[in-house]
Formats: C-alpha cells, structure tokens, sequence
C-alpha cells in the first residue's frame, strides 16, 4: 500500500472509531454549547499552539454557528499587552501573571462559557482560565488528548464539566516509514470534531423550532447584513 492510502485509510478508520466511541460526547457538549447560546451567552474558544486549528474550526467562519469567540494571545499583542517575544517563547503560556492582562483584552460576560484546548491538559495558563471560570459558576468543556493527559497527569479536566477526546496515541505520531515516524492524527480528528459539533449545535437550535444563527460567507450577497444581525447583539465578545 501507497503511504498516502496508508495514513488515507488510518485517518478514515480513527475518524469512525472516534464517531462511535464519543457520539454522545459530543452532543452533550452540543447541548451545553446551544443552551448557553439560547441564554444569551458566548462561547469563548481557547487553545495554545495547535490547539488554535480547533478553535479556528468554530470561530468565526463561514456555514458556523455565530455565537463563537476566540480569545488569541495574538490580539493582546495587537494591544501591546505582550509582546511577539512572549509568543514565540512559548513563556507566555506558563505565565500566570499574565491573566488579569488576559481578561482586561476581551469583553466577556458571566452568561459566557469556556471551551479549552489543551493536547495534554496541562499548560498552567489554561487550567487557570478553567479554574477561574468553574469558579465564577461558569461551565468549562476541555478538549484534550486523552492518553497524553493521562500519561502526564493533567489537570484540566478537574475543572470540566464535560470533555472530548482528540483520539490519538501518545505521542501522536501516525505512521512509521523507513525507520522513520512520520505524521500526525489528532488535529485531524480534532476538526472534524468541531465540524461534528457544528451539525448538532444547528440540530440544537432546528429542533427546537428556532432558526439556527449560521453565518454566511462574505461571497453571499448581503451575507454582511445578515451576519452583522446575528453579532451586533453580543458586541465585542463574539467579534
């Protein structure tokens, strides 16, 4: 077998298994996810590193859900809050006297609730955004790595209400050719969960008879109105 079928077919197998091993996963975080919708709320995205390719799946975009934010380190940069420095060392993320720094950057709101992307569940900066919001009454969803946070011993998921699995080994290395690993699975999977979740926030909100807040693509004409129609509402936390 050609390795592109090869890693074709391992990602074609894993994304099924992670479909029936996390189904019901992933609608209870759709429920959570369009109950805090229905009520007002935002929810707030927040990765590190790759875990930003899952936050982009639902922030923002195209055929998504509107109420989405995604709360990037590189906006406090904008502002001159930190600098590229602290990004580019990857310091910032273990840096927990950044936090006030961090909420001052975002307009958030105590309807709002926190979805967290930690690959092992353990980077100081996201299990204190999740402890703050448990604290503050608010819900927490984490996505992680399962056997990459059990072989580290996270903490993130003390703090989550519910979780969802990036379905990958530990390490996350998806083949071997000549001698060599080669690959990755997990951000894969991971976006195909986002997209996953999309399809049951939509059936959330159609089931209920309520028209679902989809955005439209700025191609569409008009998509600027009715996409302004569906943010204006939440001002700054969702754009």
């Amino acid at each position: 077998m050609d390795v592109m079928k090869r890693y074709f077919e391992l990602i074609k197998s894993t994304v099924n298994d992670t479909y029936e091993d996390q189904k019901d996963r992933i609608r209870e975080v759709a429920g959570l996810f369009g109950d805090c919708m229905e009520n007002g709320g935002v929810v707030q995205l927040f990765g590190v590193r790759h875990g930003e390719e899952f936050m982009n799946e639902l922030n923002y975009r195209a055929g998504g859900i509107a109420p989405f934010h995604g709360l990037k380190l590189r906006d406090m940069m904008l502002k001159n809050m930190i600098s590229q420095e602290d990004i580019d060392s990857g310091a910032i993320y273990s840096d927990l006297s950044v936090i006030d720094r961090f909420y001052d950057a975002f307009e958030m709101d105590d309807r709002d609730m926190y979805c967290l992307v930690s690959f092992y569940g353990n980077e100081p900066l996201t299990v204190e955004i999740a402890r703050r919001a448990r604290e503050n009454g608010q819900k927490v969803v984490a996505v992680v790595n399962k056997k990459s946070y059990d072989a580290v011993g996270g903490t993130l998921l003390d703090y989550a209400d519910a979780y969802l699995d990036m379905a990958s080994e530990e390490p996350d290395i998806a083949m071997t050719i000549n001698d060599v690993k080669v690959g990755q699975i997990s951000s894969t999977v991971s976006n195909v969960i986002a997209q996953m979740l999309t399809a049951e926030i939509y059936d959330y909100f159609v089931s209920r008879g309520k028209e679902a807040p989809v955005l439209l693509s700025a191609n569409i004409k008009g998509s600027d109105v009715h996409n302004n129609s569906l943010t204006d509402p939440y001002g700054r936390r969702v754009r």
